[in-house]
């Protein structure tokens, strides 16, 4: 009888113990993905979502015969946010407190071509050649205030500030030829994006759309294409077939939240990446061959959050990101398409762009993070 007893209780206990679990699993909990802008007053780029557990035993060893990274250069205080080369030689920079950066010798020195401090924040840097370069990012006034500058003669001079949004702060600008396109980060009750289709020399050559009228964020990098197909994502999934004129979103790939996205030029074969740094520090990446129609799950599930993906084509590609707040981060490799990654260099910062250009025969890949001492660091590897 005792034995019963006891038996009975082992019983209800188990399913106590289920139901605990369950209730967790179905609970919303309070999903952070990063916080912006990082120096200054920041606001949470966040979801309620069910309670994702995170991956058990993740690997950060380096593949022992794996890309070699080289460390170019440290940038003292800059929380560089994208960067882009005009050239394998000259390339810029763009950080927080309204700086921009730029390079002559292919990364490994660098200096500042303009420095507005705060309360600016540049976001985003686009190269269309060696002297004509492009700024985004926007100014952390009491209210929402979007901007890009222009500069015609590789950084010596800029532009006044070129207004193109007064309720969302933008991010990254993107230019195939003269179409241009910029998402917001994050905004009121409705996301929107910016868009040119005459070279956006000035504000009235911009307009304005709602691309997500749920609102909420996007994260830093989106998909722009030749065939002006465009990709973005965050707590949504949204996608444009004309230059970002008019958008449709659905879910995002991930039961969490996603925040990058990169797909090749054949529209096929794209990467959907995220993270978060709370209540889990982690990220993942998801991959599509089919356009975006289906997406797999998690192929890589890592302990810190993704910031930024690149593919040379549709086998060899970079993951890369990190976590300031922790003091992880890391680049990670495929050469499978995204199906199996390893890591290939720890640099203990947070990854949060990189950049490509083709020399001789081969690509010299740069990615760029800070530390939580506000520095920027720039790695550099070449792969044929």
């Amino acid at each position: 009888m005792k034995a019963l007893r006891i038996s009975g209780l082992i019983f209800i206990f188990t399913i106590c113990i289920s139901m605990v679990a369950a209730a967790q699993e179905n609970a919303l909990v309070h999903h952070v993905s990063g916080r912006v802008p990082v120096t200054g007053v920041g606001r949470e780029l966040a979801a309620e979502r069910p309670f994702v557990a995170p991956a058990a035993g993740a690997e950060v060893k380096t593949r022992p015969d794996g890309n070699t990274w080289t460390e170019l250069a440290t940038l003292n205080f800059a929380v560089v946010h994208d960067i882009s080369f005009a050239t394998p030689l000259i390339g810029y920079a763009a950080a927080e407190a309204g700086e921009v950066w730029k390079t002559t010798d292919g990364g490994k020195t660098w200096t500042e071509v303009l420095n507005l401090s705060y309360p600016y924040y540049f976001y985003g840097v686009h190269a269309l050649n060696a002297k004509t370069v492009v700024i985004s990012g926007f100014y952390d006034s009491q209210t929402f205030e979007g901007l890009i500058r222009w500069s015609h003669d590789g950084g010596k001079t800029w532009s006044s500030d070129i207004d193109l949004s007064s309720t969302g702060w933008v991010q990254r600008v993107r230019f195939q030829k003269k179409n241009g396109l910029i998402m917001d980060l994050i905004g009121g009750q409705e996301n929107t994006a910016q868009y040119t289709t005459d070279g956006g020399a000035g504000a009235s050559d911009w307009s304005t759309v709602i691309s997500d009228p749920d609102g909420g964020w996007f994260q830093l990098e989106f998909s722009f294409l030749p065939n002006l197909h465009a990709r973005a994502t965050g707590i949504d999934f949204c996608q444009s077939l004309n230059a970002g004129a008019q958008w449709s979103c659905g879910p995002a790939v991930d039961q969490v939240f996603d925040g990058e996205v990169f797909f090749l030029n054949n529209d096929k074969n794209g990467w959907d990446a995220g993270g978060e740094i709370s209540p889990n520090v982690e990220g993942w990446v998801h991959v599509t061959t089919n356009g975006g129609n289906t997406w797999s799950g998690r192929t890589l599930d890592g302990p810190w959050p993704i910031r930024e993906v690149l593919f040379l084509n549709a086998k060899t590609g970079w993951a890369a990101g990190g976590n300031i707040y922790t003091g992880v981060g890391g680049i990670y490799f495929s050469n499978d398409g995204g199906n199996t990654w390893t890591l290939d260099v720890n640099t203990g910062a947070e990854m949060d762009a990189c950049d490509t250009k083709p020399v001789k025969g081969s690509h010299q890949v740069w990615c760029v993070g800070y530390d939580s001492s506000f520095n920027a660091h720039v790695y550099t590897t070449t792969v044929k």
